[in-house]
C-alpha cells in the first residue's frame, strides 16, 4: 500500500478537528436588494420599545458625557424660515429625510465622531475623499441661511476596503448615499445632523435617483442604524422616531421627479458598553482542538492500517 494514500486520509480528521467553529456570519452593511433587506418600518418608538429591541440589555456608555435630556434634540427648520427640502443646482429640491438627534452621544455630534459612526453602519467618505459634481444647499432655520453641504457619504460593500479609502464602488455602481448639514447657528444650537438620503443609479446613469430612491435610501440607513454597528473601539445602537408633516409628500418640485412619502426618521444614537464573553477562551480565529482528538486520530489510523493491509 502506498503512503500517498494513507497519509492524506489520516490527515482528514485532523484538519476537520482543527477548523475553529465559525462565528455568526457578519451582517451585510448595505444589502444589495432593498426588497430583501429593508426592515419593516416601525411607528414611533418609545423608550420601552426602543430598549426591548436590544435583547442583550447592555448598559449605555456615557464616558463621552451624559445627554442633556432637557435640551431639544432638533428644531423644525420651518419655525425660523428654513426648509426640510434642500436646494439642487438645477433649482429642484431633495428631501432631508433623516435627522440624527442632538440628544445622541456627544461624540456622534462631532465631525470626527459622525465619520466614525457612519463607517459602523456601512458608509464611508467619497472615493479617496474627493468630490466631483455640484454641491447642494440647505437652510435648517438656525439663523445662518442657506449653507453648502458639509459632507457627502456613500455606502460601502463587503468586498471593498471602502471604510479606509472611501466608497469607490458606490461611485461606480451606484447605491445609497447622503449629504449632511448641522443645525448650529445663532437661532438654535441643537447640534443635530440633518441628512438628505437617497439611493442612486450607477455612473452610467449619471447618479440619477433610483426608483423610489428617497424612501428606499432612508429606510436602508435606518435599518442599519437600528441593527447597530461597531467601528474600532466604539459600538453604537440607535432608536428611531418617525415624524410626519415635516416634508410635503409627493414629487412636485422634487429632483428627478421621484415621489417621496414625506416621512422623516429621527435617530437617537447611543454608545453601548461592548459585551464581554461569559468565559475566557482562545483568541478569535485561533485554532482549538476538541478534547480527545489525538486518541480519536489514533483509532482512525489503526482502522485504516488494518483496512489497507495486504
Amino acid at each position: 500500500m502506498r503512503l500517498s494514500i494513507i497519509v492524506p486520509t489520516l490527515l482528514v480528521p485532523l484538519a476537520v478537528a482543527a477548523i475553529p467553529t465559525p462565528a455568526s456570519a457578519a451582517r451585510s452593511q448595505c444589502p444589495s436588494s432593498p426588497a430583501d433587506s429593508v426592515a419593516p418600518l416601525r411607528a414611533k418608538i418609545g423608550e420601552d420599545e426602543g430598549a426591548s429591541a436590544f435583547s442583550d440589555a447592555r448598559a449605555l456608555d456615557y464616558s463621552n458625557g451624559p445627554r442633556d435630556a432637557s435640551a431639544p434634540g432638533w428644531l423644525d427648520p420651518r419655525i425660523h424660515g428654513g426648509s426640510m427640502l434642500d436646494l439642487v443646482a438645477n433649482g429642484m429640491r431633495e428631501p432631508i429625510n433623516v435627522i440624527i438627534s442632538g440628544r445622541s452621544d456627544p461624540y456622534i455630534l462631532s465631525d470626527a465622531g459622525l465619520r466614525d459612526y457612519i463607517r459602523s453602519i456601512g458608509f464611508s467618505f467619497e472615493c479617496l475623499d474627493l468630490h466631483v459634481g455640484d454641491l447642494q444647499r440647505a437652510d435648517l432655520g438656525d439663523g445662518r441661511g442657506w449653507k453648502t453641504e458639509m459632507f457627502e457619504y456613500r455606502q460601502t460593500n463587503m468586498w471593498d476596503p471602502g471604510r479606509w479609502v472611501g466608497s469607490c464602488t458606490e461611485s461606480l455602481f451606484g447605491g445609497n448615499h447622503f449629504r449632511v448639514w448641522k443645525q448650529y447657528g445663532p437661532a438654535t444650537k441643537t447640534g443635530a445632523w440633518f441628512l438628505a438620503v437617497s439611493k442612486e443609479k450607477d455612473l452610467r446613469h449619471q447618479h440619477t435617483i433610483d426608483k423610489d430612491g428617497y424612501n428606499v435610501g432612508r429606510d436602508l440607513l435606518v435599518a442599519n442604524a437600528e441593527a447597530g454597528g461597531k467601528w474600532r473601539e466604539y459600538e453604537w445602537r440607535a432608536t428611531t422616531e418617525w415624524v410626519e408633516g415635516l416634508l410635503p409628500a409627493g414629487k412636485h418640485g422634487i429632483n428627478h421627479h421621484v415621489t417621496q412619502d414625506g416621512r422623516t426618521a429621527v435617530l437617537t444614537v447611543e454608545r453601548v458598553v461592548p459585551q464581554q464573553p461569559p468565559h475566557p477562551g482562545p483568541a478569535s480565529g485561533s485554532t482549538r482542538f476538541p478534547q480527545g482528538w489525538l486518541s480519536a486520530l489514533g483509532r482512525h489510523a489503526h482502522e485504516l492500517l488494518h483496512a489497507y493491509a495486504f
